[in-house]
């Protein structure tokens, strides 16, 4: 296990700085003191993450009686990864398709079934690193292709087998945006062009690199044709988006958990609360959360406070 991290920590950074566009929030400092009983909650950056990130944050407040730092918003995938790794923070919520395809020893397989790529990926995270994963929430926010309506209409792409037809009949004469984290993932853009066998002529595509969170205003003002998104991101339907079809089920299922360092057997207390949380959450609940921070402007830990609440976790 020791030489798989030591091998994994070598990576440098590089990577870690890929995800940093969006919103921000807490931030004490990933690198100061947290003192006696004390855990550090991170999150990745966008509107979801940082709300699960503060429901763990509340939740850990409310129902124990350690100090809870707040280090949301960190940044990107391996960023929060290597930093509860290296036990600079305590926990954060990271989606199993993610974790399956992006954190050594990295697995190209795709497995269908929602609870054996949990159990698949909990076990990666205790043999090769000794971190816990705990409950899952059910929801599945995958990635998605998103198009605007009349360009689907003018085009008949509908699925992305169409979509990779339709480029490689030499259609690459349209604007594409999307993250830079998705441009370099295994499970995202270069695996796409792979899987569905258009990777040879994707390079002619006209791609702009924007901000995720951007992406969907910019596809429904017809600054581009297709882009990338998530699929519980409420301005798919705040804007009338089409979604391209995954028919061949290139993308793997992304459900959020928890994934704590050994600050757990330290602080037994908190995997009743943390487990609560997940198990709660459903598709229409989320989008419905992501919905008052994103469009409605609601402070992100407002809301993951009142949910809980709700829901009587707190």
């Amino acid at each position: 296990m020791n030489s798989t991290r030591r091998d994994f920590l070598k990576l440098g950074g590089g990577a870690a700085a890929t995800a940093g566009l969006g919103a921000t929030a807490g931030c004490t400092s990933v690198l100061g003191a947290t003192g006696t009983d004390a855990v550090k909650v991170s999150s990745m950056r966008f509107p979801e993450a940082i709300l699960l990130g503060y429901m763990a944050l509340e939740s850990l407040r409310a129902n124990t009686d350690l100090t809870v730092h707040d280090e949301t918003g960190l940044g990107g995938t391996v960023m929060n990864f290597r930093a509860v790794d290296n036990g600079e923070v305590d926990l954060f919520w990271f989606y199993t398709g993610g974790a399956w395809a992006t954190i050594p020893p990295k697995k190209e397989r795709v497995i269908p079934d929602a609870e054996k790529l949990y159990e698949a990926v909990k076990r990666k995270f205790e043999r090769h690193y000794g971190l816990a994963y705990l409950n899952r929430a059910p929801f599945n926010n995958t990635y998605v292709l998103i198009a605007d309506r009349t360009w689907v209409e003018q085009t008949g792409v509908q699925t992305m087998s169409d979509f990779a037809a339709y480029v490689k009949q030499g259609n690459t004469d349209f604007t594409a945006v999307m993250g830079p984290e998705f441009q370099q993932r295994s499970d995202g853009w270069p695996g796409l062009t792979k899987h569905y066998g258009f990777d040879g002529v994707a390079n002619e595509l006209n791609i702009r690199t924007v901000s995720p969170s951007l992406a969907y205003q910019i596809v429904a003002t017809s600054d581009a044709n297709v882009g990338m998104g998530f699929s519980t991101n409420p301005q798919i339907l705040q804007y009338d988006l089409a979604t391209i079809e995954d028919d061949q089920g290139f993308f793997p299922i992304y459900n959020p958990a928890p994934m704590v360092s050994d600050a757990i057997e330290r602080y037994p207390t908190m995997a009743e609360p943390l487990n609560a949380i997940g198990p709660s959450l459903n598709t229409e609940k989320i989008i419905r959360l992501n919905k008052a921070v994103l469009l409605d402007g609601r402070d992100p830990q407002r809301v993951a406070r009142e949910y809980l609440q709700t829901e009587g976790l707190i």
